[in-house]
């Protein structure tokens, strides 16, 4: 007997991926959240493709009755996710990769605390790769107890619709890396709290594989550098500034990837933002943040 997603209470759940040129990881994730559609009535799943070229396009294309897709005509990066975040029809969102999946628990969980708390904005899952192993990353908490969190994971987090529309969902010009980051201090921003429930988990199938080391120099360093500069007074931003670029720097110099690090300086002073100087107990909440962007503390290993 199915289950029924939409419990009158005005929570329906909508899941939305993003997918690009991983057709096998699309099927698994397609097949993984189709189960939990079997047991839950009102699971609404939508797949946005970012141009794909390997047939991932194609597959989705074909199951289209299954689920919402949106075919993109090229590679929008994160922005690709908020053309499935505006059709959305659920007043939340669950937010996944296309080598992420969740299961049925982890939505029926994340329904019975979007209803019971109303200052909660945003839940971050735990993540898991195939075996069950927690990733440690700075983005969540280091220990499994239900707590505030500064931050989630892109691959596994759930968010109201209405928090996510007020702040613009994803900021497009990010194509990619602290995207979240960027949500994140918007939601508190906003009065709400993002909290960390190790009982909701995404499984994340492929990280640790190798990636692309000139967009992660690139958008690691100009996005951090817009973060800096949007949130932290001058005296913070420049030591924080002058360690992202020595962090970066060193990591470019390895990679043989130098102009791509000058290139991504050139990009942030070409757009400098605009400035939302935070209150200090607002930046006490971003120290994970701070603590990636200090030599002091990374050259201590105290960057979490």
């Amino acid at each position: 007997m199915k289950m029924n997603v939409n419990t009158g209470n005005g929570v329906p759940v909508s899941i939305v991926f993003l997918n690009y040129n991983r057709l096998h990881e699309t099927r698994i994730t397609v097949e993984k959240l189709l189960k939990c559609k079997e047991e839950l009535n009102g699971l609404e799943i939508i797949a946005v493709d970012n141009g794909s070229t390997d047939g991932t396009g194609e597959y989705l294309s074909q199951i289209s009755e299954k689920i919402k897709t949106i075919l993109l005509g090229k590679n929008y990066g994160i922005a690709g996710y908020n053309k499935g975040f505006e059709i959305a029809g659920g007043d939340v969102i669950i937010v996944l990769d296309d080598d992420s999946h969740i299961e049925v628990s982890t939505i029926l969980r994340v329904i019975d605390s979007f209803q019971n708390a109303q200052d909660i904005g945003a839940i971050a899952f735990k993540i898991v790769d195939k075996s069950g192993l927690r990733f440690n990353t700075w983005h969540i908490p280091p220990d499994d107890t239900y707590q505030l969190s500064f931050a989630f994971v892109g691959c596994g987090f759930a968010i109201r619709k209405d928090v996510f529309r007020e702040i613009g969902f994803y900021p497009a010009s990010f194509f990619l890396y602290h995207n979240e980051i960027a949500v994140a201090v918007k939601i508190r921003l906003l009065g709400y709290k993002i909290v960390y429930d190790p009982l909701c988990v995404a499984v994340h199938r492929t990280e640790g594989q190798p990636r692309d080391p000139t967009r992660r120099i690139y958008y690691t360093l100009k996005n951090s550098l817009v973060l800096i500069w949007m949130y932290y007074p001058s005296y913070m931003a420049i030591y924080m500034t002058l360690s992202r670029i020595i962090i970066s720097f060193l990591l470019a110099v390895f990679y043989g990837k130098l102009g791509i690090a000058i290139k991504a300086i050139w990009d942030f002073l070409s757009s400098f933002p605009n400035r939302t100087i935070l209150s200090r107990r607002e930046r006490i909440s971003l120290i994970p943040f701070f603590y990636q962007n200090s030599i002091f503390h990374r050259i201590l290993g105290k960057n979490k």
